[in-house]
């Protein structure tokens, strides 16, 4: 568990955002499991359903082969998962009111919630990192993640 730290150490919420964001692309590049520690916000989630839950928070129109191509997962693994966060409302599927052949997929209230406190447990992981460097340290390690997230060196 981390702690917070006080003020006069953290740094620019932008640099915190920034390695949060190139943090999750690393971890779905590679296909990292998030550390699921007891009591996290994490604590009953399988790896799966948490980069889901981070891409369903992002802007789009959510069907299960546009999950599928954002977390480079098989649709059978995107289902499974959904099957999982559905159970327990987390999610839901709805026909496309333009094309009822598709399903889209959105977070329900609960959904957004659990997502909303995911996404902040990664922010104060992601500052409490960037505490420990210098400015310059903090933009470098920002731009190697970043780097290596996206395949270039």
């Amino acid at each position: 568990m981390t702690r917070d730290l006080p003020a006069a150490v953290t740094q620019d919420d932008g640099q915190a955002k920034a390695l949060t964001d190139a943090i999750a692309a690393l971890m779905r590049q590679f296909k990292l499991e998030p550390g699921l520690l007891a009591g996290s916000a994490y604590g009953d989630l399988h790896a799966n359903d948490v980069g889901l839950l981070s891409v369903l928070g992002e802007a789009g129109d959510w069907t299960v082969r546009g999950l599928a191509q954002a977390l480079s997962a098989p649709d059978s693994t995107i289902s499974s998962a959904l099957d999982r966060l559905e159970s327990r409302d987390l999610v839901a599927r709805r026909r496309r009111t333009s094309d009822r052949r598709v399903m889209r997929v959105e977070l329900t209230a609960e959904g957004l919630d659990l997502m909303l406190r995911l996404r902040a447990a990664q922010l104060n992981n992601s500052r409490n990192m960037l505490a420990r460097l210098s400015p310059q340290d903090r933009a470098d390690l920002i731009r190697l993640v970043s780097a290596v997230s996206q395949g270039k060196s």
